[in-house]
């Protein structure tokens, strides 16, 4: 569900949605909360997530309802201490990671765009990953995957678009926008799942829980980016769902205003109802249901030692 500040231009049109049927409440720009609508969130268990007019992640509220598991939790402090453990956990991240960006480049190679020498090296790269022995080594091997990602997104625009390197904080150009926002809405999903399935956010082992709050979080979203939000900024763009226009500047940095946001969100919101064939359920899920499925995965894990591999979506 998402709620944004009142078109300027247009009256507010009032929809009755049933609490029943609202799995998560997005906001962006200046919103006020009632304590009746909290009550309600708390009631349904609904996590309400708070963006800013530029799409920056503030915070998040869930409601105390549904506690963390005390045994997960410790499973995760135990996993993590365990350097071995850890590092196995956060290879498996970073290896669907890379398959799944590999998948989007064989994807559009098989639809002429030239892109096997990039293919092929991060191939390579892929086959390293193996081979770490540290976190920091495996991040580095992840930096030059991604840096070779995105240096090939201009051959598969279809449109003209600026887009040299990946800038995060903040955005430079229209596509460093959407994958920043992009971003921020599939943090969120993950942070959803991890909430409903009982493990703690806090606990990463990518990232640790040093380098944010919400490391787990960050750590599920590298796996489903490549799947979920980049595919989402290549339909938007090769189909001029969103175009320069939608944007608006504030000195050398651009944002999404407020009609691009909501194109963006219905379509993040399409994607991750899309249903397609799981690996090894062999049957039709959403990858709404992929998301929350990884987390039990690596609860298996956590829990029982049963081996760990990260969602991987195969062309």
């Amino acid at each position: 569900m998402l709620i944004g500040e009142k078109d300027k231009d247009k009256a507010v049109k009032k929809k009755f949605v049933p609490a029943q049927n609202v799995e998560s409440v997005f906001t962006f720009g200046e919103i006020r909360f009632t304590s009746q609508f909290l009550g309600c969130l708390a009631t349904y268990f609904i996590p309400l997530h708070t963006f800013s007019y530029y799409g920056n992640y503030l915070g998040s509220f869930f409601p105390k309802g549904e506690i963390n598991s005390g045994n997960i939790i410790l499973a995760q402090a135990e996993k993590y201490f365990d350097e071995m453990k850890r590092l196995y956990i956060a290879k498996s991240f970073i290896t669907g990671a890379a398959l799944n960006a590999l998948s989007n480049l064989k994807y559009y190679s098989f639809r002429g765009a030239d892109l096997k020498e990039e293919i092929s090296r991060i191939t390579e790269l892929l086959n390293t990953i193996e081979s770490a022995v540290t976190v920091g080594s495996l991040m580095g091997t992840e930096g030059n995957i991604k840096n070779l990602y995105y240096g090939c997104w201009k051959k598969i625009f279809r449109q003209e678009v600026e887009f040299e390197k990946r800038v995060k904080n903040p955005p430079d150009n229209m596509i460093n926008s959407l994958i920043s926002f992009g971003n921020m809405m599939m943090y969120s999903v993950c942070l959803n799942e991890i909430y409903r399935t009982g493990l703690n956010p806090s606990i990463g082992y990518l990232h640790s829980p040093g380098d944010n709050r919400l490391p787990l979080s960050y750590d599920i979203a590298e796996v489903f980016k490549p799947v979920i939000t980049d595919k989402v900024i290549f339909r938007v763009i090769n189909l001029d769902i969103i175009k320069e226009s939608d944007f608006e500047r504030k000195g050398s940095l651009l944002y999404m205003n407020e009609k691009a946001k909501r194109k963006f969100v219905e379509e993040f919101d399409e994607r991750m109802k899309t249903t397609i064939l799981h690996p090894v359920l062999k049957r039709n899920v959403s990858y709404k249901t992929i998301v929350r499925l990884e987390c039990y995965n690596l609860i298996n894990y956590l829990k029982e030692d049963k081996k760990y591999e990260s969602f991987k979506y195969i062309v």
